[in-house]
């Protein structure tokens, strides 16, 4: 077994009593710690752009119960985060009402309170009166901004891009780009299985059918989706005989400390794939 992989299982015994006082504990070698943190010194980093975090393990346990209209509602929401909020959702100095939201969704009264019904029951958002009025916020579990949790892995979502992407989207065409946000690799920008994996070599780049089963739906809604994304150049669709893999544009999603020669040779891919 090689040192990178190597676990094993540990004990704590009492020196007086002989009594076994621990949980089980896993032993891994140096290497794996100093990558570790050489992630999340990336993932911390203000590159001088808005973000907002998104949190990989919330996210996933709730992404096959999120319809893409839904997810694409989450998105929608999210760039009306405003630094020292405390999740509440603003627009021009003043919290969000659920008469901006319809306007934001571009979905009628009923149709945009079952969909906030729906987010607050799954805990994405909450909802407190004020007045007559709702007042709405992102729960810090799912999504942060200005600061990030401490442990936990996530994926900055830049503000501006992700509103230019998806204001002309409706949302269940701007439900993907919430659901591949815990699959993005946190150097290499492509989606894949283990997006903490710092070996290139054992990255497992995810297909149709790998993202499709990730985010529970079939192939061909998947097909669609990143179609629609791939054309407001957010995605980018690479093919090499029978693999397909697919790489997200670093003004949208981000996890690195700084800028990289690689980080620039992925821009200059969008701009020669969207030249006309």
């Amino acid at each position: 077994m090689s040192e990178a992989t190597e676990t094993r299982s540990l004990v704590v015994i009492d020196e007086i009593t002989g009594e076994v006082v621990s949980a089980e504990y896993t032993l891994r070698h140096r290497n794996q710690d100093e990558a570790y943190r050489k992630v999340k010194e990336a993932e911390r980093s203000v590159d001088g752009r808005q973000w907002i975090a998104g949190y990989h393990d919330p996210i996933r346990d709730i992404i096959k119960d999120l319809s893409l209209i839904e997810a694409g509602a989450i998105v929608k929401l999210l760039p009306y985060l405003q630094l020292k909020s405390n999740g509440k959702l603003i627009v021009d100095g003043k919290p969000l009402k659920q008469s901006d939201i319809q306007r934001i969704f571009k979905r009628g009264k009923d149709a945009t309170r079952a969909i906030l019904d729906r987010l607050k029951d799954i805990g994405v958002i909450t909802v407190e009166k004020n007045g007559r009025s709702n007042v709405y916020f992102i729960s810090a579990e799912f999504h942060t901004m200005g600061n990030v949790k401490e442990g936990e892995r996530f994926t900055k979502l830049y503000k501006v891009k992700t509103r230019q992407i998806t204001e002309d989207l409706d949302l269940n065409e701007a439900g993907l780009l919430y659901k591949i946000l815990p699959f993005f690799h946190y150097e290499e920008y492509y989606l894949c299985e283990n997006p903490n994996e710092p070996d290139p070599e054992i990255i497992r780049h995810m297909d149709r059918e790998l993202l499709a089963e990730a985010i529970g739906h079939d192939r061909d809604t998947v097909t669609t989706s990143v179609t629609k994304l791939v054309r407001k150049g957010a995605i980018l669709v690479t093919r090499s005989g029978k693999t397909t893999r697919y790489l997200v544009h670093p003004d949208v999603m981000y996890r690195q400390k700084s800028e990289t020669e690689w980080t620039q040779s992925v821009r200059k891919l969008f701009e020669q794939h969207n030249r006309k």
